[in-house]
């Protein structure tokens, strides 16, 4: 065998992986196994001074799908393993073959690799380092921190007001003032876990959980907040360096980790239903009672936020450390219940009310059909759209033989044809920023 050509058992691999879909060279797997990624072959010996050949195990084939499924050109291999990793955890679907876990020590390097690179971390130790300096630095760090978080994704809009817009694309979306106080709120919470709650003060603190936990009443927390404060008790509140995400990564053993990646693929199974219902899925009395469940007990953004989160190795990094606090996990476990409260009934969450047949099957069908109404509807919209344009233009451009334009003859009485489509056309003519709004929208 000459040199870089790949064994026997690496060539069957890669056509094994190759049925699959999944594309790799002898190189790759010569990377991965490097890196203690993939295990190598068993040697089956052949006897009688015939030497020894290499033979592909099944679990060696399972360890490469999934590193094959997760590589990126380009891609850091720590950002693969969490890939992997946050796949391992996902329930197995019928027809399908469990995932199997990557090396423990490979998981937790490549967490904390990736929660010391990101921008929380950064921030984080920007406000330490301005606790320990003037207030021109503190101030530096609010600069630089909502310039931080402005640049980051914008939160989920409500479920109950996407749907609103679904149904009617007319409808209003004033989503930027919600989402700037959340914004404020996420730089006022990195100050206080950084520099106290005495730092940033009673108001603006409670202001920033209710922005990032809406549904609750915060009026008595907030008179407790000023309480606080007068009484210089407000530090108490939240420490300085309380709160540590990378630290929480650090210390997390094998097991509490996979029970925070269990905690954090429910929540996200959880979410995927919240915000689902904002896209127009068929609603049940289940499903909205778990909305109100989970809207009641105030982490419903927080909740939403681990579908995006899950689904991008950068931000599992995020959703597992969160899910390392006792509180977070908590509600994670009574979630859980309340879903397997109704498993127990033998009557699935995605069935449509009062049906007796169909189930889930069903209940995707009725999904898809209405999302195919809402879009036959708004090429309708559209297409007489354009049709009013083409009558308005037609009207107004009309010309005599002899070139002249006659401005009386782009008037139509009410009783004549296209009289409506006119006045709508010229409406939306003299109203170009309602259109750009509308567009937006």
């Amino acid at each position: 065998m000459t040199r870089g050509e790949p064994s026997p058992a690496d060539q069957e691999l890669i056509e094994r992986l190759s049925a699959l879909g999944l594309y790799v060279s002898a190189a790759q797997l010569e990377r991965w196994r490097g890196a203690g990624l993939l295990p190598g072959h068993a040697r089956a010996w052949l006897g009688r001074g015939r030497g020894s050949v290499s033979v592909l195990a099944e679990d060696t084939v399972a360890v490469a799908a999934a590193l094959a499924e997760h590589a990126r050109p380009g891609r850091d291999l720590r950002w693969t393993v969490i890939a992997w990793y946050a796949e391992a955890g996902r329930p197995v679907l019928p027809g399908e073959l469990a995932v199997p876990e990557p090396p423990w020590s490979a998981v937790r390097e490549a967490l904390v690799w990736a929660m010391r690179r990101s921008t929380a971390h950064r921030l984080v130790m920007a406000a330490r380092t301005a606790a320990a300096a003037g207030e021109a630095e503190q101030d530096a760090f609010y600069t630089q921190a909502g310039r931080v978080v402005r640049r980051g994704p914008a939160g989920p809009v409500h479920p109950d007001a996407m749907r609103r817009v679904l149904e009617d694309p007319d409808a209003e979306l004033d989503h930027q003032g919600e989402d700037r106080r959340r914004r404020r709120g996420a730089v006022n919470l990195a100050a206080a876990a950084a520099m106290g709650a005495g730092e940033v003060g009673g108001e603006a603190l409670v202001d920033a959980l209710a922005a990032l936990m809406p549904g609750l009443g915060w009026a008595d927390v907030a008179a407790k907040a000023r309480q606080a404060e007068e009484s210089g008790e407000l530090g108490g509140w939240v420490r300085a360096g309380s709160v540590d995400p990378l630290g929480l990564l650090e210390a997390a053993g094998a097991q509490e980790m996979a029970a925070a990646r269990h905690a954090a693929v429910v929540l996200a199974g959880v979410g995927g239903l919240y915000l689902m219902h904002g896209l127009g899925m068929p609603d049940n009395p289940v499903l909205a009672r778990l909305r109100a469940l989970l809207e009641e007990s105030g982490f419903a953004l927080i909740v939403a936020q681990m579908v995006p989160q899950m689904n991008n190795p950068s931000g599992v990094v995020h959703a597992l450390a969160l899910c390392l606090a006792p509180e977070v996990a908590a509600l994670a476990a009574w979630l859980e219940s309340v879903l397997t409260e109704q498993a127990d009934t033998g009557k699935g969450l995605l069935r449509l009310p009062g049906a007796e047949e169909g189930g889930a099957e069903a209940f995707m069908q009725a999904w898809t059909d209405h999302i195919h109404q809402l879009t036959g509807r708004a090429r309708a919209r559209r297409t007489g759209a354009e049709e009013n344009a083409d009558t308005e233009e037609d009207v107004v451009g009309a010309d005599d033989s002899d070139g002249r334009s006659h401005p009386q003859e782009r008037r139509r009485t009410p009783g004549q044809p296209g009289a409506a489509r006119t006045r709508t056309a010229r409406a939306g003519n003299t109203a170009p920023a309602e259109q750009a709004r509308r567009r937006r929208r």
